[in-house]
Formats: structure tokens, sequence, C-alpha cells
């Protein structure tokens, strides 16, 4: 009987133990990034988790995040809609809004992507996620490949990701007044970290063509170790603005496959 019973005992135990590709619940933190300056952010912890992971959204990436962790625009954004996903993927994650001092109304500072101070805070959130455990990786999408690609050159030392991703970024200059990596960021050249670049094969928006990948790894990323472009396919067909997060240059219904993609390719790069 006494067996019996720590049989169940035992049983019961292991049904309600944390699986361990189940992210916990999110919480909201604030983390000081510069002199009367922090970054409100989503922070998910996966239980063994492989590294960490720093998503940051496109367009003027002013996600407003409130105290309670509700986020008032760009939950669309694939990135932002995936947090959890990449969670279950064996990553911490942690999803930040932008600096205050950055802010305009519901908007954003026009190229404050490419300064210094964004780097800065960039660095102060690889900084906090280096503590939980293991690599910090940075990820970016649309107009985010400015954010990651300014911190890459910038930053150094612990306060420099191990290495970056950028999906459907707007790379090489397109128009006059874009926000494409080519046109902020100088001293491309000086990025050595490993990349991985991610482009739909459809991506209908003119600022962020799938082409621009591999241009972009041959004019600009020639002192990166390692380099590697995956092009996702398929998808849901969308008609209106290209460039928005429900077509294929947010990989809508594919988040399955780009976190998958992504996640397969840092878990290679920490296991070589």
């Amino acid at each position: 009987m006494r067996i019996a019973v720590f049989l169940l005992g035992l049983v019961a135990g292991l049904l309600m133990a944390p699986h361990p590709t189940r992210a916990q619940a999110q919480q909201v933190v604030e983390i000081p990034t510069r002199t009367a300056q922090s970054v409100r952010a989503i922070l998910l912890r996966s239980p063994a988790a492989k590294g960490n992971l720093i998503l940051l959204a496109g367009g003027h990436g002013n996600l407003s995040i409130g105290k309670d962790g509700a986020i008032a625009w760009g939950k669309g954004i694939h990135l932002v809609r995936a947090r959890a996903d990449f969670a279950k993927a064996g990553f911490n994650v942690l999803l930040p809004d932008i600096a205050n001092d950055h802010k305009r109304g519901e908007e954003a500072v026009v190229d404050y992507r490419s300064s210094v101070a964004h780097a800065m805070d960039l660095g102060a959130l690889v900084a906090y996620m280096r503590r939980l455990s293991g690599p910090v990786y940075l990820i970016g999408t649309d107009r985010g490949a400015v954010s990651v690609a300014n911190a890459a050159v910038r930053l150094s030392a612990g306060d420099r990701p191990d290495a970056i991703v950028i999906a459907s970024g707007m790379l090489m200059n397109v128009t006059t007044k874009q926000a494409s990596v080519e046109r902020l960021v100088p001293g491309l050249q000086r990025i050595t970290l490993p990349t991985l670049l991610v482009a739909h094969a459809k991506d209908g928006c003119k600022l962020s063509n799938p082409g621009q990948p591999e241009r972009f790894q041959r004019q600009y990323l020639t002192g990166t170790r390692k380099v590697d472009i995956k092009l996702i396919h398929g998808g849901v067909a969308t008609v209106g603005d290209q460039c928005g997060a429900q077509t294929s240059h947010g990989f809508r219904g594919q988040d399955a496959e780009l976190v998958r993609t992504i996640a397969d390719w840092l878990k290679a790069l920490g296991n070589s």
C-alpha cells in the first residue's frame, strides 16, 4: 500500500513539474540604461534556456508598454506577436520599449536608432540579460535593423551581443529619407559578430526586397566571420501596404517557421 501511494505521488509530481519547453508567465521590468533614463520591457523566462533574446520591433519602435505589460502599439509585428514562441523554443526573451527621451508622443524621434544613446540603451539590455545565463542575441526587424547594426558597430565587451539576427530588414538605401542601415550606420565593416539575415522570398516592400541581404553581405559585412542568409517561402497572400506587419514582409502566417529558422540557427551557433 505504501509503495502504491509513493508511486501515485511520484507520477503526480512529474505531471505537475514544469515542462522544459514551457515558458513562465511574462513579467514587466524596468532596466536603467543611461543617466535619468530607463527602458521598460517584457521579460519571459524559459526553463533550461539555451540563451537570451532581445527582440526589437520595427517601425518607430515605440511600443508604449504599460506597467501591466499591455502593448499600445505594434502588437501585430512578428517579433512581438511571436515572443512567447521564442520562449517555448528554449530562450529567455526580452521585448523592450524605447527610452522616454526617444519618444515623441505616440511615435519616436527621427533616426534615434542610429544614435550613441540608443546603442547605450541596447548595451544595458544586453548586460541585463547576460546576468541570466548563456549568450545574448539581438534580433530586429524592419527599421529595427538599424538598431541592431548600430549596436553591433558601437558596443564592445560585455555590452555587445554574441550574435545578431535581422529579419525583413531595411538594409540597403532605396529612398533619400529612408531609415536604412546603409544610410544611417557608418562603419559597418567593423561588424564581426555572427550574423543571420532572414528575408521572405515574396517580400513586396520595396524598402526590404529579398535581394537586399546578399548585396548587404557582399558590400558591408566584409569583417564578419560568419554570415548566413535564410529565405522563407509560402505564407498567406496579402494586399495593401506591402511594408506592413500582416504581409509577407511581416511573415504573416509563418510565425512557427520563422521562430524555428532563427532558433535552430542560434542553437547550432551555441553548439559550434
